[in-house]
């Protein structure tokens, strides 16, 4: 319970803060990478402040960022114009049915089966959820997702500040994809 509300509190109390994580905490290059361009449409669930957005704004032409933090969505709005900010939740995603190409989020969730039927939901029929470092990878694979692990890469030189409030940085290196049928 003490993890779950430092993380709501840090959300929306101090989302600069979180801003700052993410900022330290980079994607592995090669996750991006394996990630579809040129697609039509594409949605970032728990999109934070644009962590992964960022990627697909220049890999999709629509992005639609959905992120129930207000203040979260506000730094994400500045910093990326060309995407379409939503307040949102996952498990009530505020997207049509079958609207994305791309579905993805970075370090938001693990299998909860609501959030799950929801990325099918707006996933169109032969699109693509991919959840970069997910909690409980493992049963991820183990339901027939597709896994790629990178190697672990060291986190920026940062301020300690950002260590002593979080703990040791981890930049995201894993990817777990799912194809949805049509």
């Amino acid at each position: 319970m003490v993890r779950a509300l430092f993380w709501t509190l840090v959300y929306h109390l101090e989302p600069e803060k979180w801003g700052e994580l993410a900022r330290f905490e980079p994607i592995h290059p090669s996750l991006v990478e394996a990630l579809p361009s040129g697609l039509d449409t594409a949605v970032d669930v728990g999109a934070g402040s644009g962590r992964l957005t960022a990627h697909l704004a220049a890999r999709c032409r629509r992005v639609t960022a959905i992120e129930p933090s207000w203040g979260l969505l506000a730094l994400l709005a500045r910093r990326l114009p060309q995407v379409s900010p939503v307040a949102g939740w996952a498990e009530a995603l505020p997207v049509g049915d079958h609207w994305a190409q791309l579905t993805a989020s970075c370090a938001a969730f693990g299998p909860d089966p609501a959030v799950l039927a929801e990325l099918r939901r707006v996933t169109a029929p032969g699109g693509l959820i991919a959840l970069i470092s997910p909690e409980s990878p493992d049963w991820f694979e183990a339901h027939g997702w597709q896994r790629m692990t990178a190697p672990a890469i060291p986190a920026p030189d940062h301020p300690a500040w950002i260590d002593e409030f979080f703990g040791p940085l981890d930049p995201p290196h894993e990817l777990l994809t799912l194809r949805v049928e049509s």
